[in-house]
């Protein structure tokens, strides 16, 4: 008889060239008997390294190893011996030498020579001569699939659930075309990750070294190549992953497990590492992918953590001055939430203590942007006593007593500081250097040594600087100049001490290293030499000068000749900049009246400032060039002064210098207002600016022009509309509260037709005034109460049929509507429009002469926003218009807004096509 476990045996050895690599690796495993129920599926049992079934196996009849004697097979796990047949032949061993007797049933049936039972027996399973296929074992008359441990039976085949994309999770459930399937469920990615399970914390070694580029991350570029890794949150919470650790300069990113939608990804967080951080639920499974910096490659540690009560643990310095240490943030915790820091990257704390009274300074230095912070106590949760933020280079001060104890910590705010140094030392004396009351005097020297112990101007960037202190002999205007240095200079004065009030900055990119200003007698000025950049040898010239250069008394008419060409640039006037010298005058008015300035007649192109008292007073008019368009380069400033009163007239330039000629005049001060206004509305009046003087001066009026003044008391409260439309010359339009004295509620310059909305409560008095925007000439003043068309409220009612085209504008409107792409506080203009007939719309803003913008909303100005648009795809750069295309319902509502980019309104233009 064959024994039953050589033909399992056999039934294996077969099966190795069908059984998957992972199910033969299992059944290679099936050599030790420690655990066989591990080993072999019911109805078999692990005897020898072989599954057999103990119920027929004559070698393990039972229990492994006991073995049936000559003559007996095993029925149902017991050996019983063969009997003679009752036809009188021969029984086994005996001389007939027949076959022997088996006490066959259902299951237990002769198969040639043998006595099985057909419910275990692989060669004749369910029947005699029914042998199993191979990689399949006999259980309970049936072939199956013989699937060791890890396995499952799936239709006939064994298969992995956790990785077959066939069977993923469960058997039958397929995973799309391409998709592998990780732990169970179908991936994003054809290529599998590495499961690293739920261990938190633990660190992973691998390389992208010869990967494939098989994951897209945002932050890294196309082309390269990663490693990924699956992880599965063993609890809800925050994770932290990162390649601190690393040999290249790495990019990290986290991916859904299922749909590969990206939730983080870092590239440099810790110079060239990378750090992420990821909420998930208990459960939750997330691809990590480490990839690399373009083309960049190689050896890497990825660390998964969770962030936990953070321990401050400072390194203590020695209590001497000087010192410098060196340091990394790398591997460290954010212990120290700092007030100039609003990230959270990992800092490097110490704590130093002061061994005598006096003034310390903290200098850090490193490759990238700095946070020092300079905290009271020596602990983490300490008070800041100074706080900065620098590039490359960072100090902070503190004043100490003896024996007091800080804490300093040091942070790069976009990531880890591979490497710093930090300096802790006495702070100088400030200033430098005191130059005492000499006039004139200079000094020089060289600031390529010099510590950067302020920020000059403050700036983030500056060198080392050269403090000076001078003490004015007696009152008058010093000037500081700079403009001999070597470097652009980036000069500051302070009042009394380098801590003190910054009174004048001056920065040699921009405009020239001089400074003027105005001393007491005895008043010390601190004056610091600093640079943005470059260093080298400086020149430092002060001396007192005459400001203003000529007093013209009060006599009027008066004209006054000269030439700037040998003079200076000490002021910057109110409505230009430095960079041409000018000329001061003073000029003391004889009477209560109406002053004109002017520079008609000047060959220079000229600006024109009128400052109240001194040389460093309050500008009280300014103006570059009565025509705007700059064909008329002589500027003009009127105002009213009072009897007594001084003022100092300044003539400058926007770049040159050259000859000019000063016109002082004075006219009677008119009446203001010139006329009263009647209740009725709306009405309209005319009238020309060419006789009116500049009286008043309106926030949004750019050159000087003679203005109309009318009052205009409110009948009943609301909005009332101002315009000047019909107006042969551009205007300026002002609405002033009360009076001439009131203050101003509303200014439009908008051209020929400036104007706009302004509430009025019920008897309020207005002072309108009608000014020139330079060329004087005819206007006209429109008022009227504003019903509230063109507003969401009250839109205005388009006919139902396109084509079609409207007009309007919405320049003084009110900003009714909201819209994706428009601008905030902008006036618009609201249209209502019925669609005729289902069917695509398209609407623009063609032919509007501003920049507009275009919104399209169902129903109402709360609707769903249809559409909106800025500038029209494909529409010439310099147009500005706007074009939306909608899709519309017969008898669908819509509103059409017509809004403007930024700040912009004015006329425009509405058509709906078909």
């Amino acid at each position: 008889m064959k024994r039953d476990g050589f033909r399992f045996g056999r039934a294996l050895a077969r099966a190795a060239l069908w059984l998957p690599a992972a199910v033969l690796a299992a059944t290679s495993a099936c050599g030790s008997d420690d655990d066989p129920a591990q080993l072999c599926d019911a109805p078999y049992s692990a005897c020898d390294g072989v599954c057999v079934a103990l119920s027929a196996n004559p070698r393990h009849c039972g229990a492994c190893g006991h073995a049936c004697p000559a003559g007996a097979a095993c029925v149902r796990g017991a050996c019983e011996p063969l009997e003679p047949s009752g036809d009188g032949g021969g029984g086994a061993g005996g001389e007939g030498g027949g076959p022997p007797e088996c006490r066959e049933d259902r299951y237990v049936k002769r198969c040639g020579d043998a006595c099985v039972d057909t419910r275990t027996d692989p060669n004749h399973c369910g029947a005699c001569d029914a042998p199993c296929p191979p990689g399949h074992a006999c259980a309970g008359a049936t072939c199956r699939p013989t699937c060791l441990p890890g396995l499952t039976d799936c239709s006939g085949a064994c298969v992995d659930l956790a990785a077959d994309p066939e069977h993923c999770g469960r058997c039958d459930r397929a995973c799309d075309p391409g998709r592998a399937c990780e732990g169970g469920a179908c991936a994003c990615s054809a290529e599998p990750s590495q499961d690293i399970g739920s261990a938190v914390p633990q660190r992973v070694s691998g390389t992208t070294i010869g990967a494939d580029d098989s994951r897209s991350l945002t932050c890294a570029g196309p082309g390269a190549v990663d490693r990924t890794f699956l992880f599965t949150a063993p609890h809800a919470g925050t994770y932290l992953f990162d390649t601190f650790r690393s040999s290249y300069d790495t990019t990290l990113g986290a991916l859904r497990a299922d749909t590969c939608d990206e939730l983080a990804c870092n590239d440099d967080a810790a110079s060239a590492q990378s750090q992420i951080s990821v909420d998930l639920l208990e459960g939750e499974r997330i691809l990590v992918v480490v990839s690399g910096a373009g083309d960049e490659q190689g050896d890497f540690t990825l660390r998964v953590t969770e962030p936990g009560p953070v321990e401050c643990t400072p390194i203590a310095l020695d209590p001497v001055v000087p010192q410098t240490v060196t340091g990394t943030t790398l591997w460290l915790e954010d212990s120290v939430h700092s007030d100039c820091d609003v990230s959270s990257t990992p800092d490097a704390t110490y704590t130093f203590t002061a061994p005598s009274a006096g003034t310390y300074v903290f200098n850090a230095e490193a490759s990238s942007d700095l946070i020092l912070d300079v905290l009271d106590g020596g602990t983490c949760m300490g008070p800041s006593l100074d706080c900065r933020y620098g590039t490359g280079q960072v100090n902070a001060r503190a004043a100490l007593e003896a024996g007091q104890t800080v804490l300093i910590a040091v942070a790069d705010p976009a990531g880890a500081l591979p490497s710093f140094t930090l300096e802790v030392f006495d702070f100088p004396p400030c200033p430098g250097v005191q130059l005492g009351a000499t006039l004139p005097q200079t000094v020089t020297g060289n600031n390529e040594h010099l510590r950067n112990l302020f920020s000059a101007c403050s700036t983030f960037s500056t060198g080392g600087e050269a403090t000076y202190g001078f003490t004015a002999p007696r009152a008058g205007f010093y000037t500081f100049d700079a403009t001999g240095s070597s470097f652009p200079v980036l000069m500051e004065v302070r009042r009394a001490s380098c801590d003190g009030e910054l009174v004048a900055c001056a920065d040699a990119l921009f405009e020239p290293a001089l400074i003027m200003l105005p001393l007491a007698a005895g008043e010390t000025a601190i004056v610091m030499v600093d640079t943005a950049g470059p260093t080298g040898d400086y020149r430092l010239e002060v001396n007192e000068v005459a400001c203003p250069l000529i007093d013209l008394g009060s006599m009027v008419p008066q004209t006054a000749t000269g030439t700037t060409a040998e003079l200076t640039d000490y002021l910057a006037p109110d409505c230009g900049s430095r960079g041409a010298p000018e000329a001061t005058y003073s000029f003391t008015a004889p009477a209560d009246a109406l002053y004109v300035f002017d520079t008609e007649g000047s060959a220079l192109d000229t600006v024109l400032e009128v400052r109240d008292g001194s040389c460093s007073g309050p500008s009280l008019r300014c103006n570059d060039n009565v025509d705007p368009s700059g064909v008329v380069t002589h500027s003009r400033a009127s105002l009213f002064l009072s009897a007594g009163q001084t003022v100092i007239v300044l003539v400058d330039s926007p770049s040159a210098s050259g000859e000019y000629t000063l016109n002082v005049t004075q006219r009677e001060a008119p009446p203001c207002p010139l006329l009263e206004l009647d209740a009725t509305l709306p009405q309209s009046v005319t009238g020309n600016t060419e006789e009116y003087p500049d009286l008043l001066m309106p926030s949004c009026a750019t050159v000087p022009g003679g203005e109309a003044t009318y009052s205009f008391t409110a009948p009943e409260e609301g909005f009332y509309r101002v315009t000047t439309v019909g107006s042969a010359i551009e205007t300026v339009l002002s609405v002033r509260d009360a009076g001439c004295e009131g203050d101003e509620i509303v200014c439009f310059n908008h051209g020929t037709d400036s104007g706009g909305l302004v509430w009025l409560d019920a008897g309020q008095t207005a002072l309108i005034s009608v000014d020139s925007h330079g060329a004087e000439g005819d206007y006209m003043l429109n008022v009227d109460l504003f019903d509230g068309s063109g507003t969401c409220d009250t839109p205005i009612e388009l006919d139902p049929l396109a084509p079609q085209t409207a007009r309007g504008r919405t320049a003084g409107g009110l900003d009714s509507s909201e819209s994706s792409c428009g601008g905030t506080d902008v006036p618009d203009v609201v249209h209502r429009f019925t669609a005729p007939e289902a069917g695509t719309y398209t609407i623009d803003t063609a032919g509007s002469d501003y920049d507009t913008v275009l919104a399209v909303f169902d129903a109402d100005c709360w609707g769903e926003e249809l559409a909106c648009n800025d500038d029209a795809p494909g529409e010439d750069p310099s147009v500005f218009t706007s074009e939306v295309t909608v899709s519309l319902d017969a008898g669908q509502t819509i509103v059409i807004v017509v809004d403007g980019a930024l700040n912009e309104s004015g006329a425009y233009t509405l058509t709906i096509h078909r």
